[in-house]
């Protein structure tokens, strides 16, 4: 009986059908593998970013509850010295919350264009801690308030007091005036101090009002 020879692997061709498995695998460097996992972490953290971002623009405030918010107030104050308006430089500017009241009052006298004190000045805080304001018109005549809203409401009393201008012809204060006034200072009569003064109302609904030019 003749014996059957087996082929020497050696001398078998190469061919796509015989091709071992190994040859057929493609290698891949490390770093590929690692910038490849980079960039998809960084389009996931996008994608994150952007849903974060679109979900605040599209959040709704609810009903009935009214949107807090900083308003800047500024405005300028003059009085007329004959031949042309100058600023009414150390002129006082109250902006103060229509519908709240401190638990003390503090002196009128702190306040007025005399006595006026920027820092440490408890009938300054008496106002701001309610979410109003106290300040002095600079040399220029330029005042500018920062009303915290989250502490008040946004319907507010405008007072300016002179620093230059006395109150010639004194006309008498409307019980609203006495009132409001009243409500964080006394006596009354020491805030104005003989001084012309200036009243509105400001409906603080936008974030930055530009007040009309005070003349005395």
């Amino acid at each position: 009986m003749s014996s059957v020879s087996q082929p020497n692997p050696a001398s078998i061709p190469v061919t796509e059908g015989n091709t071992d498995l190994a040859s057929r695998t493609i290698a891949v460097p490390r770093w590929v593998v690692y910038f490849q996992a980079a960039l998809l972490g960084l389009v996931a953290t996008t994608f994150f970013i952007f849903g974060l971002m679109v979900g605040n623009l599209t959040s709704v405030t609810p009903s009935g509850v009214a949107a807090k918010f900083d308003c800047q107030v500024s405005g300028i104050v003059r009085f007329d010295a004959g031949d042309s308006p100058v600023p009414d430089a150390g002129a006082v500017i109250f902006l103060l919350p229509k519908n709240s009241r401190p638990e003390e009052r503090s002196a009128g006298n702190l306040v007025s264009p005399d006595g006026f004190e920027p820092l440490n000045n408890p009938g300054i805080e008496v106002v701001n801690q309610l979410g109003g304001a106290v300040v002095r018109a600079d040399e220029s005549g330029r005042f500018n308030v920062v009303i915290d809203a989250s502490k008040s409401g946004v319907d507010y009393f405008l007072l300016v007091v002179s620093k230059n201008v006395s109150n010639d012809n004194p006309q008498p204060l409307t019980k609203l005036q006495v009132a409001t006034i009243g409500t964080f200072y006394l006596p009354v009569e020491r805030v104005m101090n003989d001084r012309a003064i200036y009243w509105s109302t400001i409906k603080a609904r936008t974030e930055k009002i530009e007040l009309p030019v005070v003349d005395f």
